[in-house]
Order: C-alpha cells, then structure tokens, then sequence
C-alpha cells in the first residue's frame, strides 16, 4: 500500500481523458481506467487527484490479495491484551481511504480474487462499509475508487463480475500520438530529439509487427533510449542495437505461431526505427507475415507436390518435398485458421493420414491460440477454504479464527492454527454443439474457439463435449483429461453435415452431465435453436439444473445443389433455456461467439 500525494508529475496530452475523469471524480462517481500496459493509466489517476488536491491511497492487485488486507486485520497480542475493538484493529487501505476522503486507487483491480472485488460493493454503492467488530465505516466527502485494469486477454487478468462493473464509470486508454509519445520519452528519459523518436519508432513497429502478439509500450521506449545514452553520450548503431534488446527482450509477446524468433524480429523493429526499408516493403511490416498465395485447396495440393512453400519465405523448401515437412512449414496463424475451417467443412478428407494428422495439428494450434489470447489466465474462479494449518506455507492465517481458539487456553492445540487458503472451483460442465450442415466451415472453427475457451476455464476431467447434428455422440466424457488442443482436434475431425437433431445432443449431454458429482454443474448449448429432425428438445431440456444456450442467427438451410433433404425447420431455443433454467445469450455473429462463450463460462463456473 502507498499513499501518494496529489504533486504527480504532469501529463503530455491525455486532455479528453482527463477531462472525463475529473467529471467523473467531481460527481462522486467511481471510475474504471482500461486499457494495454504502459498507456498511462496509473499516471493519468494520479494527475486526476492532483488536479482535484485529493490524495490517493494505492494498492497493486494480484491473485494472492485477501480480503483483510484491504479492509484491515486486528494486531494479535493487542487482541490477546484488551480484546476486539477498534483500539485493536489496523485499517486496511479500503477503510484508510474512506476515513480520509481520499481516492483508493487500485491497480490492476481484475488481478484480484473475486471474493476482494466483492468487498467493495457496498462501499461504491453506498459509502459504507462493515467492519466486524469495529463497526460500520462511513466514507468522508471526497472519497472515490478509480481503478485499473488491463485488457482481460493480458496473463493473469480475469473479468471483473456484472456487479461491479456497473459501479464504474468506464475509460478506455490507448496508444497516444507519436508526436506526445516522442514528447513523454524524451521527459523521462533525458534523450535528444532524435533519439527520443528513434525509441518511439521502435516501440510503434513492435505493435504492428505480424510476429507480435503484443508490442511494446511508451515505457519501453523510455527504457530503450535511456539505456542507448547510459552506453554512450552520442549513441550510434551498435549502442542503439544492444539497447533495443535489452528493453525489449521483456516486454514483446511473441505469437505462439508466427514462426519467428526475437532475434529475427529484433531485427525488422531496428530496421524500422533506423528507417531502413526492409525486402518486404512498409518499414512498420517484416518479413514474417506473409501468407498462403490463392486458394488454400491449391496451395496444399501444390505443396503436396513440392511446388509451393506454405511457410515464410526464409523457410525454402527443396523442390521436392516430404509432404508432412511442407505442412509443418505452414507456421502462421492465417495458415492453421483457414486449415480449421476447411477441416470442419469437410474438404481435406481427401488428404493421406499422415499429412490429414499434420493439418489438424496445424489447425488446432490456430484455434488454440485464439482462445488463449481471449481467456488470459488459464485459471477458473477460486473459493475461500478455511482449516487448520497443515504445513508452514499452507495459506493465509485467519487470524480472528485462530485467536478465538487459543484464548484463555495454557497450550494451544495443533488444530487451532487456521488458515485460509484459495481452491479452485470446481463444476462440472456438459458443452452440446451443433455440428450439423450449417455450421460448416469457419462457423465450426469459431465453435472450437469458444470450446477451447471454455476447456482453458474448466478444471481437467469437469467437462464432456457432445457434438450432434442428425445424431449425438460425445467426443469428451466427464472423468477425461485430454489436452484442450486434443479436444479442438476432435471436433474439427468431426465434419459438419446433415440435418440438426437438438433433443438427442441433449439428452446424450445430460447423460455425461449426470455423471458429475456435484450439484451445481451446468450445461452449454450452442445452436441456433432450430431443429429439423427428433422429438421435440423441451422436454429433454428438463433434465438440466442449468442449462444456457449460446443462441447463434439461424443459418440458411437450403438444400445442397443436387439436395439431398429438405425439411421443415422447427424453433425453440428460448424455450430449452427458459425450461432448463438457465439464460439465453444472443449470438449476433459467429465472430462473437468465443467471447460469449467466456462470458458465459465466467457466469457457470462462478
């Protein structure tokens, strides 16, 4: 915890967003700053207090914060000497800063476990909080929350719950101008013009570089110049070079995929900032983003031949290739994505098994890849346990726990130690996807996306998949603990076809659901509620204790050229929600369905 006093240093530009916040403050609202690493958030709070003459008391989250260290804890030989009461307790930054009127100032506020965000509920909503045995702390004038929080694809970000979102007034913060970012590096770290603009130019080119998942931000800039100067009071090349790696190395997420190395990267972002022009044209672009040429049938059928290289055009290979090795090329996500839609359309069937196993492996990666980028942490939501201690590092002492056991005893027993400790919640969780004709294609990559998601948030063994168009059958069974790339490989194995049977994907998804032992698991459906073969799913629907539907745009359901059915196409997706007492969540597109998946994953396992 720092308390910092309202003299932070001024902002270059932010005028819009300051403005906002200074409203917001000024109403007594609380405010949610949002945006990537390094964009300023921190700063720009703290200038907000400044321009108001408030001060702040700041916290940094993570996943290890406990709810007595932002409210305050009791001092135990104080307690053990004079009993609860406030004569004994120490205020937590929560309670320091509603006492004060001051700003509490959370870093990273989606770090932090659940049950702390909740904590806080009732003193955004009505400046009073609860205090066992102290009593109930009411704010002072002037008091206010302003937190931030990365983007929740960050590691280590979660989502903060609907609750508490709707007790912020929302900013989002992105990169600033390059004029004001020359400006801010140059301030910070004592660099001439030039130089200032050379450190902004390279860390500009690492955001837009296809190899990088995310780029650098205006810090790194800052470290890149002040170390340039640290090497030499007029830095040339070399200086500049080994300055770039040493600040980059650090903050540059490479993708998974992208067939590149930092070296091979660090090299297009100095060409970049020396404005050099690379062999692959826009100086902000290197050479690792090109994709496969023409239709993607024909590229592979002509690598297959050795014709055509499916990886980047360092990777040259001889003119008559192994074909498995032609396919391993094929590094970029571009390459996997379109691999994903063309398995689950049906189309590579055609391939021998050794190369069909490389392009699913491919595949898998692609649609793995987005899901981690969405899910962030690969962690699902945690419960508080209470017990006795079982080992020196077990948990977190609760220390109100422990004194009521141990007072007015001579010798304390072994159990008496409590502690609390974070486990992970648990819930078994049956996914039915609808893999029937319509959903052929990019839509089914994009349903492997939202599966993966929800295997990514799921702990191991506590999910089934069931895949059903005119039949059902599951492809995950709960117990199962496959890899979540396995589990991406055997839907997209599975091609998209036939007519949609809703009520057997559920009544086979309610057999894997009963399976499960505890009381609380749900089920996802994902389909857009129209079904043209089998009973009628309503009834099916009740065997669910919760049961959601991911509610997709119906699709056109014509006959193929030359047809094979033609049927009438019966609705009732609202319905199986509604009776399975869960939520019907509108798809728009297929597009947003990952995203929807994590939202509702968020609210099944919470």
């Amino acid at each position: 915890m720092v308390t910092d006093q309202p003299d932070a240093p001024p902002l270059v530009g932010r005028g819009a967003e300051l403005a906002l916040a200074l409203a917001v403050l000024r109403g007594g609202r609380h405010l949610l700053l949002e945006g990537p690493a390094g964009v300023g958030k921190t700063r720009l709070a703290l200038a907000a207090c400044a321009a108001l003459g408030r001060g702040a008391v700041r916290v940094d989250g993570d996943d290890r914060y406990s709810e007595a260290r932002l409210v305050g804890w009791f001092d135990p030989p104080a307690v053990l000497r004079a009993g609860y009461g406030p004569a004994t307790f120490t205020p937590g930054p929560l309670v320091e800063a509603m006492r004060a009127g001051s700003v509490l100032l959370l870093n990273e506020l989606n770090r932090m476990p659940e049950a702390v965000q909740n904590v806080l509920l009732p003193a955004l909503d009505e400046g009073r909080l609860g205090v066992p045995h102290v009593g109930e702390v009411a704010a002072a004038p002037g008091f206010a929350v302003v937190a931030t929080q990365n983007p929740s694809e960050y590691v280590a970000a979660g989502h903060l719950s609907e609750a508490l979102r709707d007790r912020f007034e929302h900013a989002a913060l992105g990169w600033q101008p390059a004029a004001e970012e020359r400006a801010i590096v140059a301030a910070a770290s004592g660099a001439p013009p030039a130089l200032a603009a050379w450190a902004v130019r390279l860390a500009r080119a690492s955001r837009s570089h296809p190899a990088v998942r995310r780029g650098a931000s205006v810090r790194a800039a800052s470290a890149a110049a002040g170390l340039a100067l640290a090497l030499s009071p007029d830095p040339g090349p070399a200086e500049r070079a080994a300055a770039a790696a040493a600040a980059l190395r650090t903050r540059l997420d490479l993708r998974d995929d992208a067939g590149a190395a930092f070296p091979s990267v660090l090299a297009d972002l100095l060409a970049a900032a020396e404005e050099l022009p690379t062999r692959d044209g826009p100086i902000e672009i290197g050479p690792h983003g090109e994709g496969m040429d023409g239709d993607l049938a024909s590229a592979v059928e002509s690598a297959l031949k050795g014709l055509l290289p499916l990886g980047p055009p360092e990777v040259q290979p001889p003119a008559r290739v192994d074909p498995n090795e032609a396919l391993r090329s094929a590094k970029l996500p571009e390459d996997g994505w379109r691999l994903a839609a063309s398995l689950a359309a049906g189309d590579l069937r055609w391939m021998d098994e050794d190369v069909r196993r490389h392009a699913e492996q491919l595949a898998a990666a692609a649609v793995l890849q987005r899901a981690h980028r969405l899910v962030g942490p690969l962690r699902g939501p945690t419960r508080l346990e209470r017990g006795p201690q079982r080992s020196p590092d077990d948990g977190e002492l609760d220390l109100e726990t422990t004194l009521d056991n141990i007072v007015g005893k001579a010798i304390a027993d072994a159990d008496d130690i409590v502690v609390e400790r974070r486990v992970e919640q648990r819930r078994q969780v049956v996914l039915m996807v609808d893999t029937s004709g319509s959903m052929a294609g990019e839509n089914m990559a994009l349903a492997a996306v939202a599966a993966a998601v929800l295997a990514l948030k799921v702990h191991p063994g506590d999910l089934a998949i069931v895949a059903f168009s005119a039949e059902a059958r599951h492809i995950v069974g709960i117990g199962e603990q496959p890899p979540v790339r396995e589990i991406v490989r055997r839907l997209l194995d599975r091609p998209c076809a036939g007519p949609t049977d809703i009520a057997a994907g559920l009544e086979a998804g309610a057999e894997q659901l009963a399976l499960g032992r505890d009381p609380r698991r749900s089920a996802v459906l994902i389909s857009d509620g129209q079904y043209t073969v089998g009973h009628d799913p309503r009834r099916a629907a009740a065997r669910f204790p919760s049961l959601h539907v991911l509610h997709t745009l119906a699709a056109e359901r014509n006959a193929r050229p030359g047809g094979y059915w033609i049927t009438p196409v019966r609705q009732a997706g609202a319905d199986v929600a509604r009776i399975g007492g869960g939520r019907l969540v509108p798809v728009r597109s297929f597009a947003e369905l990952p995203r929807r998946m994590l939202d509702v994953a968020d609210m099944v396992l919470r």
